[in-house]
């Protein structure tokens, strides 16, 4: 009997992968396995949805038409197939985790010809318009199912473009237009595109990253004067499928993998006082390791709590500032490609009456960088290019670089938009601005959750100076200027609010638009202002600052910046500079911005902050951090 079971054991251990090849070897075989059938599904899933757009495609171009109403001459379709993760949590604890899967679609009837379209003209229902059909795109591989998703809202398309290309024309007849307005045409043309682009694929794998969460949100645990916080995971993995009537067919992968921790407390004055840090990569591989959040999440958690007892600020000032590290990215963002007055091409629409103008306000207003081109608007110290294929510097991947554009353009390796100071172009989709006629391939797929939009905007962009200097050589730089001024002290600004920190507004007000009136010479609030004084060069942190007078014409008057560049991934609203926190938290476009890392300007203003309420500090003190 034991002979047997002796046997049985010996059978048992020689049939078992104990041993360390057999284990490589069974690995192999899953590992295998799991990309052979994951490849598999997604070239199915690939070859069904390009088929069922190409076919539908083509069947509405040649069948759309409504009697004496011109037949549509463009139509593209756009179908976005996205996986996320979202998770947040606050103070170790997990407040919401869900992994969602979507597909969407955006759907585009042009009619007319490239010259006129019912395209760039606003009326009433272009600024109050919200999508009555569902956008959404079945999942699984139905090709049926896709086809009739399409077909609706393309049936629905079609018929408010024809009224729209109607009212426009009516519209252009009585208006007296300049001859430039009338001439312009409404649409370019574009090189017909086949480019299929390798997915970005990663695991989402909720049990780690809700752990990831708990532990870093558990670290304001031991913090009683921070009043709120919490952490948020974003794992978004997507292919963005794009086809259109001139036979363009696409498909580029759009993922990233982003955490954000964010911390708001009150000064004992009531002042509210918020801080954040903001990691974004291509994947989560790329992200920093968690010793290096851990580290970097104190260091905001001590510098908040650090900042209610510091000074605040008394006095108007105007004079030198030192710009620091992602302070200068930040800028170069909010002034030079968010709203209308940028670096992206902007032409002022057709209006359906005068009052459209009060009720759109930005969204109606022309580019003013349209009437500088070949001249001097900033410093000559300073060259912008864009360069979209551009993957990688400096050792950090860059998340804004982009292979084809969201209208299956490709961009070129590099666009130079101001030459020593000088504009030369402008980023633009195939909507032609009175000075740049032709598509340069920076229209952009937006990130959001449960839709899907298409903005122009940068990827990659480089600011270079020709002058450089050392970060120390500026702020000696910065102190002989002040004193050249009189001045007993000057200003450095490291960080500033960025618009996707998760930093709460008053609900009512933002959705209502009140208080939102557009400050285009002031930044978002700074978090790290310190005031240098000008005899022995010591620093002091301040709060309660306001840094105005600072646009795009500031740039011209910069006595230097630093030869060594940073890195700043970020996200970005574009031309629309609307904010979508409130539909999702990870909201834009992927954006790099490779800058020097510190800009000296000969003036700006910086004042008090002036807020319109502030609350009363909590009647019973914080429970946590005890």
């Amino acid at each position: 009997m034991k002979t047997e079971i002796s046997q049985q054991k010996a059978e048992s251990s020689h049939q078992s992968p104990a041993c360390p090849v057999g284990r490589l070897v069974k690995w192999f075989v899953l590992l295998f396995t799991f990309f052979f059938f994951n490849c598999s599904a997604q070239e199915q899933s690939q070859d069904v949805i390009l088929k069922a757009m190409k076919d539908e495609l083509k069947r509405n171009i040649e069948n759309l038409k409504l009697d004496k109403l011109k037949p549509p001459f463009f139509i593209s379709y756009t179908i976005c197939d996205a996986k996320t993760l979202y998770i947040n949590s606050t103070l170790g604890s997990i407040v919401k985790s869900e992994t969602q899967p979507f597909r969407k679609q955006e759907n585009e009837v042009i009619i007319g010809d490239y010259n006129r379209t019912n395209e760039n003209y606003v009326d009433e229902n272009s600024i109050w318009y919200w999508e009555r059909n569902d956008m959404s795109i079945p999942f699984g591989n139905d090709y049926n199912a896709i086809k009739r998703a399409l077909w609706y809202v393309t049936d629905d398309k079609y018929k408010d473009a024809t009224a729209k290309y109607e009212a426009k024309l009516s519209s252009m007849e009585q208006q007296n237009l300049t001859d430039e307005e009338k001439n312009l045409p409404d649409f370019s043309k574009a090189p017909k595109l086949n480019l299929l682009l390798p997915s970005v694929t990663f695991n989402l794998d909720k049990a780690k990253w809700e752990n990831t969460a708990k532990e870093l949100s558990s670290i304001f645990k031991t913090y009683n004067e921070i009043f709120k916080s919490d952490v948020s995971v974003f794992l978004y993995e997507a292919d963005v499928y794009f086809t259109n009537s001139e036979l363009t067919e696409v498909k580029y992968p759009l993922a990233i993998a982003a955490i954000r921790i964010y911390a708001q407390t009150q000064a004992p004055d009531g002042e509210p006082l918020n801080d954040h840090v903001l990691y974004y990569a291509l994947t989560p591989d790329d992200l920093p390791a968690m010793e290096i959040m851990k580290k970097e999440i104190k260091e905001m958690a001590d510098n908040i709590t650090a900042l209610r007892k510091v000074p605040t600020l008394k006095e108007t000032y105007s004079g030198p500032v030192l710009i620091e590290g992602e302070v200068v990215a930040e800028i170069i963002c909010q002034k030079f490609f968010s709203g209308t007055t940028g670096l992206t091409g902007n032409r002022k629409p057709i209006l359906s009456n005068p009052q459209i103008a009060q009720m759109a306000g930005n969204l109606v207003q022309e580019n003013a960088l349209e009437n500088l081109f070949n001249k001097k608007i900033i410093s000559r110290d300073l060259t912008i290019k864009a360069t979209p294929l551009l993957k990688e510097f400096n050792g950090k991947k860059l998340i804004g670089s982009f292979e084809v554009d969201a209208e299956g353009v490709k961009p070129g390796k590099e666009l130079t938009l101001i030459e020593n100071g000088v504009l030369k172009n402008l980023l633009n989709d195939r909507i032609p601005s009175t000075k740049v006629s032709q598509s340069n391939g920076h229209r952009r797929c937006a990130l959001m959750n449960g839709s899907i939009t298409t903005l122009t905007g940068p990827g990659v962009i480089n600011v270079s100076t020709n002058k450089g200097v050392t970060k120390e050589e500026l702020k000696q730089k910065l102190i002989a200027a002040a004193k050249e001024e009189d001045l007993e002290y000057a200003y450095i600004v490291r960080k500033i609010e960025n618009p996707n920190a998760g930093i709460e507004k008053d609900d009512n007000m933002y959705f209502f638009g009140g208080g939102q009136e557009e400050k285009k010479d002031v930044l978002t609030k700074p978090i790290k202002i310190y005031r240098i004084s000008v005899k022995d060069g010591k620093e002091e942190l301040v709060r309660s600052a306001e840094v105005g007078g600072l646009t795009i014409r500031s740039f011209k008057r910069i006595l230097g910046a630093a030869k060594s560049q940073f890195v700043y991934n970020s996200l970005i609203n574009g031309k629309k500079q609307e904010y979508n926190s409130w539909l999702w938290p990870l909201y834009g476009i992927p954006a790099t911005f490779i800058v020097p890392d510190a800009i000296l300007f000969e003036e700006i203003d910086i004042q008090k902050e002036k807020r319109a309420v502030t609350k009363k500090l909590p009647v019973v003190s914080n429970p946590v951090g005890k």
